[in-house]
């Protein structure tokens, strides 16, 4: 395995700085049908043919549900102090809305195992796996006061033992890949739905923040988003409008109730008849004061103006890279670091922002393991120069606290099944054996220096 010289930014030093790495439950913990875990809107998608690109599921995935002490124990050999990770809400709540203990045991021995390592647990109450038996999903508004009777239930059990919690995770994804695209769960395809969905989660959050804060004050609490960072196609003022309508629905759509903003005119236009969804007292919900806010940052997106009628709805359409050149990742993802530090400075301009987490960064990569080895160089210079771009954004006074590498396992990796890999432990998903791979090895030598 050949050597990368790879150094941390002084300001980004371990003492001064807080590294982690996340993951999600529906995406590694697998153990689909035990210990009274109900199905979630995700089981329903994967069991739908065509919806997932090797025709997988997350019945397995990597068997974190049993193996976890050990993937624990790779987190505190490379180095990490901070694990963020997702509780799964089809796992702890019962279909009549009570606590399912057999489940929540099993984040009990998840906090007992980073305990034990001096790891600062860092959990997400929604990372997308929302319970099927929750009639209309998230274009029910009644799902929302579920999410807060979820919240309060998790706050009395696990509250005093999570002093970080983010509620949602990327809900643009939930709202437009789901409801949209229909590309994800539950696969509708309805611009108006869409944003319906959007409202609903926003206001899931805010009600979400209440709950918990009525039971556990000292909590810092937050929202996961994933902003779009959008450079138009070329000068014409057609695509420069249609980069900003993207960058509205992927930030002002939800940044702007997270601070007593409305949204744009634009979005309120498209919402059309479901516009009745948004009610009075919403918006005094939504703006709950945030302790932190995580940015998942992965690469940037070029909108061009609408040439059809379904790209007309959206009023923007994106410029796929070109497959042949060189610098994208194996999803097919343009490798532009610069980004990073673009898209911090333009919301830290743009909002009030509390202290910022880079709660995502990371790249598909997938090299595969020879002889015992993961040779997986390119990721290795993916992370090195995200970090020397968030390092410049710091020295310019960009108030980020921590970084958290995704992700720690390869992993059901949604649409894409398991044909993309973005974890820096490889996991064999027929034996679930693991990996360290050279990313791995770097970040130790990086965070144990």
């Amino acid at each position: 395995m050949r050597t990368l010289s790879a150094t941390l930014p002084t300001n980004m030093l371990p003492d001064r700085f807080d590294w982690g790495c996340a993951t999600s439950s529906f995406q590694i913990e697998g153990a689909s049908r035990e210990d009274g875990r109900v199905p979630s809107i995700w089981d329903d998608f994967c069991a739908q043919p065509g919806h997932i690109k090797d025709g997988s599921d997350g019945t397995v995935a990597c068997d974190h549900y049993h193996r976890y002490a050990a993937d624990i124990r790779a987190l505190a050999e490379l180095g990490f102090k901070h694990y963020r990770f997702s509780i799964a809400w089809p796992r702890v709540v019962r279909e009549n809305n009570t606590l399912n203990s057999a489940g929540l045991d099993f984040y009990k021995r998840l906090l007992d195992t980073l305990d034990e390592h001096g790891i600062v647990p860092n959990a997400t109450l929604f990372h997308w796996d929302l319970p099927s038996h929750l009639e209309g999903g998230w274009l029910n508004r009644d799902t929302a006061y579920r999410f807060a009777d979820y919240a309060h239930l998790v706050a009395q059990q696990l509250g005093d033992r999570l002093p970080r919690v983010a509620t949602l995770n990327e809900p643009w994804c939930c709202a437009f890949l789901g409801y949209d695209l229909g590309v994800f769960a539950p696969g509708q395809q309805n611009r108006e739905l869409a944003l319906s969905a959007a409202h609903h989660l926003v206001l899931a959050h805010g009600l979400g923040v209440q709950a918990w804060r009525s039971e556990q004050a000292n909590t810092q609490l937050g929202i996961v988003l994933n902003p779009e960072l959008c450079d138009p196609a070329s000068s014409d003022p057609a695509d420069a409008q249609a980069a900003c309508l993207a960058q509205y629905e992927r930030n002002e759509c939800f940044l702007n109730p997270l601070f007593g903003r409305e949204w744009p005119q634009e979005l309120l236009t498209q919402m059309g008849a479901r516009i009745s969804d948004r009610r009075a007292g919403d918006a005094e919900i939504c703006a709950q004061p945030l302790d932190f806010i995580g940015f998942n940052y992965y690469s940037r997106s070029i909108g061009r103006a609408p040439q059809t009628a379904s790209e007309a709805v959206r009023g923007y359409a994106y410029v796929p890279p070109d497959p042949t050149t060189e610098g994208l990742t194996d999803i097919g993802w343009e490798v532009y670091p610069e980004g990073l530090a673009r898209i911090v400075k333009k919301l830290s301009d743009g909002w009030p922002l509390p202290p910022i987490w880079i709660a995502e960064n990371g790249m598909a990569d997938n090299t595969p393991v020879v002889n015992g080895v993961c040779d997986d160089e390119r990721r290795c210079r993916y992370l090195q120069s995200h970090f020397e771009s968030l390092s410049d954004c710091i020295a310019q006074g960009a108030d980020v606290r921590a970084y958290y590498l995704w992700s720690l396992l390869d992993n059901f990796e949604w649409a894409h099944g398991y044909s993309q890999r973005f974890g820096i432990v490889h996991v064999d998903f027929e034996t679930q054996k693991r990996t360290y791979k050279k990313s791995a090895l770097m970040m130790q030598a990086l965070l144990r220096g």
